[in-house]
C-alpha cells in the first residue's frame, strides 16, 4: 500500500490498521470508518468517510501518488 506521508506517527498509525485511509479516484485520500448500531432489532452498518488533504499527525500535504 501507497504511504501518504512520511512521519513516523503516520506510519505507526498505518501499521495499526491499513485500511483506514484509501485512495479513491473522485475524492482522493478518503480517511474510512464504520459505525454498527442496533435498529428495530438489527444491527445496521453504516460506513463513512472523509477526504482528507493534509497529515492528521503532522499537518504535511499528503502525497497522492
Amino acid at each position: 500500500m501507497h504511504t501518504f506521508c512520511d512521519c513516523k506517527d503516520f506510519i505507526k498509525l498505518l501499521d495499526q490498521d491499513r485500511k483506514i485511509f484509501i485512495e479513491d479516484p473522485v475524492y482522493g485520500v478518503v480517511l474510512l470508518w464504520t459505525e454498527l448500531t442496533e435498529e428495530k432489532g438489527y444491527t445496521q452498518v453504516h460506513r463513512y468517510g472523509i477526504p482528507i488533504s493534509f497529515c492528521p499527525m503532522c499537518g504535511k500535504l499528503l502525497n497522492k501518488n
